[in-house]
């Protein structure tokens, strides 16, 4: 059975076009052609989108105090809570365990892990996120046992990673864990492995549903953004009462609404001059902001087909884009700095590509990347007054709501996808409010870049099946696998973009 077989056998559970997270925002139609004319606006409109994603959170507020005072109680009788993702959750997972280490809080009882473990920080495990076992599998090796907290969080609700860690949760602990996930049960229940979830009553369920993404199926951005939000306000502080924390979510939901986003409007166009240009770019960043630095650097191989972060160990194209953390210079000194604890990687034998602590050391991100790397740097740090970014002449400061680590990380996120993707929508690696770019590595994308070549062949008046679109899809990501998939599949069948 090849690929193509293999993967229409179980087509059924990773058709997903009727999720609303893999539906186009009515609001963004025109982001393509705004990132291009009129950048400024671009970053408006994207601003705009997370602001009303960010509201749909006002009507979760007794649900996220809720899940507050359970993961209280849990911390104060000496028990663990665990956050699992995949991909941009479990970044997410990754960044929250690292604010509570920075900020002293629980030491030790608050741990997180993604989908391949801290290697796929960077550079994803292929089709790992499609195997519940290795959810289960990862969860237990952590020492999970009875009285432990799980929150898996899963932007779509379907992941079967994280599934599989949520079940196995549900099985080996007294106390209840907790499903986060961002679209309506009703889109879930007919997928039997959300189904297994949805109707177990011993799991707690999160319904975070929060609208289509600005740029279509990009969960990095605004269902990553509510999720990290929510999980945080639960986690990371201790709430008197939901109306407290609903005045909190109000109050940093108004400072946001009047920040002016077209502040890194000449960052977008530097960085998008050099990218034009094939100049490189380093990040070059406090060691406290580093780990929200290096998520949207290293998502924006998956979103745009770029080459990842180049490794020691493995010949590949140098990355356009690249982290340093200040005032470190090894490896193993960086990486201590960015996560606030040892690295934690899988050594299973039984994987196809090794992703243990000595290959993952082999992503230098100390400050021999700058070294190393001719082209710009672009600084991010800590001010009294906020955030602050220089670069090649310009600087300027993005006002933060408060010092609070996650309220500060939450304003740096949802700024550099506001960047990057405006730079990268400056660079035409979009159309309309479609992911052309997006890299089919799992089930779940193969069902995506299919949609998205369907949807654009459509729009120019070529009917395209599904089964032909996966054909069309995996030959063209075997043949060509670092190529944009989905628009050299469009030119081969002759349909001008």
């Amino acid at each position: 059975m090849n690929k193509v077989e293999e993967f229409l056998a179980v087509a059924t559970q990773f058709k997903l076009g009727h999720l609303v997270t893999e539906s186009p925002h009515k609001d963004t139609t025109r982001l393509s052609q705004l990132a291009q004319s009129e950048p400024s606006s671009a970053l408006k409109m994207l601003h705009q989108v997370d602001i009303l994603a960010l509201e749909s959170l006002k009507s979760k507020v007794s649900e996220i105090f809720q899940l507050s005072v359970e993961i209280q109680k849990v911390l104060e009788r000496g028990d663990k809570v665990f956050l699992a993702g995949c991909g941009a959750t479990g970044r997410l997972s990754l960044v929250l365990e690292t604010l509570s280490l920075q900020m002293d809080h629980y030491k030790g009882q608050i741990i997180s892990f993604m989908a391949g473990g801290d290697f796929a920080l960077i550079r994803s495990v292929e089709s790992f996120e499609d195997h519940a076992s290795y959810g289960a599998r990862q969860l237990m090796g952590l020492g999970f046992t009875d009285g432990d907290l799980l929150l898996a969080i899963t932007e779509g609700g379907e992941t079967p990673f994280v599934i599989g860690a949520c079940n196995q949760a549900a099985d080996t602990s007294s106390q209840s864990p907790w499903f986060l996930y961002c679209n309506p049960d009703s889109a879930l229940i007919g997928l039997k492995r959300c189904r297994e979830v949805l109707e177990n009553s011993h799991i707690k369920k999160l319904n975070l549903t929060c609208g289509p993404m600005a740029l279509t199926g990009s969960t990095r951005m605004q269902a990553s953004s509510v999720q990290m939000f929510a999980a945080g306000l639960a986690l990371l502080h201790h709430w008197k009462s939901a109306s407290e924390l609903g005045a909190k979510l109000d109050s940093f939901l108004d400072f946001h609404l009047h920040t002016d986003v077209t502040l890194i409007d000449p960052f977008v166009l530097a960085e998008a001059q050099d990218h034009e240009k094939n100049i490189l770019t380093t990040y070059k960043s406090h060691k406290d902001l580093a780990i929200s630095v290096l998520t949207d650097t290293t998502e924006r191989a998956p979103t745009f087909s770029q080459p990842g972060f180049e490794n020691d160990f493995f010949p590949a194209k140098i990355s356009p884009i690249y982290l340093s953390v200040q005032g470190t210079h090894a490896a193993s000194e960086a990486w201590q700095a960015l996560l606030s604890r040892r690295a934690r990687c899988l050594d299973w034998s039984d994987l196809p590509t090794k992703v243990n602590e000595d290959i993952f050391m082999g992503f230098d991100i100390s400050e021999k990347a700058i070294q190393r790397r001719s082209g710009s740097v672009v600084e991010i740090d800590l001010t009294q007054a906020g955030i602050g970014l220089k670069r090649d002449g310009l600087s300027v400061t993005i006002p933060v709501f408060s010092a609070d680590p996650l309220f500060v990380h939450m304003t740096l996120k949802m700024t550099l996808n506001m960047l990057s993707t405006t730079m990268m929508g400056c660079r035409g690696f979009y159309l309309d409010n479609i992911m052309t770019w997006v890299r089919p590595s799992n089930y779940k994308l193969i069902d995506r870049a299919t949609r998205y070549v369907q949807t654009l062949a459509l729009r120019r008046g070529v009917s395209i099946g599904y089964e032909a679109g996966v054909k069309l899809v995996i030959e063209m990501m075997e043949r060509e696998p670092s190529s944009a998939v989905v628009m050299r599949v469009l030119e081969e069948q002759g349909i001008k973009i």
